[in-house]
């Protein structure tokens, strides 16, 4: 017998349907990548690997047994995009943005990851500060700090949607200062908030490429972008097809 003739019938693929398996464009060279609904990325020929955006897991999102049923699915690459996964879905429940805004951040995300793999930093941390830092900034009336909100609803707001997704504490107090800290943060800061601001501050010039000079944009990535990595994907995003 196959693998699959022992699983569940939610996670069987004999069960899948015909779109679920499908072409994503690649938003580095705008091929067409296959994905399958479970996958959390693939890699374009192009060399760019990005995130699945119609990721869906079925009962493994909440089903108890979901980690012995299918424990390939709770390790690296894996649980890393699981953990977005249930926290964008958390978010969406407590915060309510609008799907504009989700998308937003959704893209965020994906370049907070691409940053975080190449310099480091604590995966949760980055993914949990980057989704509550810009949905809270939004909630405030700021763009990348949660301006007009105080410090104590903050905390109290990602202290009730991380314990939602099972997050640990030491987790939950390292967000907590990513949500409370400045736009210019001192050079001694944590790389996983740097990796945060470089992600929310590339995102916000994504969206004003199309009024920027290319002499602007170069001076903002060299002066504002906190890392390395956060430069070299800045570069990629804003320059390569202008």
């Amino acid at each position: 017998m196959k693998k699959d003739d022992f699983r569940c019938p939610g996670q069987n693929t004999m069960f899948w349907k015909p779109d679920d398996i499908y072409d994503v464009t690649c938003p580095n060279c705008g091929r067409q990548v296959e994905f399958w609904k479970d996958d959390a990325r693939r890699t374009c020929v192009c060399g760019h690997r990005f995130m699945n955006p119609r990721r869906d897991l079925g009962c493994l999102e909440w089903c108890k047994y979901a980690e012995k049923c299918m424990p390939e699915m709770f390790t690296g690459e894996n649980l890393q995009a699981l953990y977005r996964d249930r926290l964008l879905a958390a978010v969406k429940i407590t915060l309510k943005p609008d799907e504009q805004r989700l998308q937003k951040t959704s893209e965020a995300v994906d370049l907070a990851e691409e940053i975080l793999a190449g310099e480091g930093g604590e995966a949760k941390v980055v993914i949990a500060g980057t989704i509550l830092r810009d949905l809270l900034a939004a909630a405030g009336g700021g763009n990348s700090t949660p301006e007009g909100i105080s410090r104590e609803d903050v905390h109290r707001t990602a202290v009730k949607v991380l314990s939602e997704v099972n997050t640990e504490d030491e987790v939950v107090e390292q967000v907590s200062d990513i949500l409370q800290s400045p736009v210019l943060p001192e050079e001694s800061a944590s790389v996983s908030l740097k990796v945060v601001l470089d992600a929310l501050y590339i995102t916000e010039l994504r969206r004003k490429r199309a009024l920027l000079e290319e002499t602007t944009l170069r001076r903002l990535i060299d002066k504002k972008i906190l890392t390395d990595t956060g430069k070299q994907v800045a570069k990629e995003w804003l320059l390569k097809y202008r």
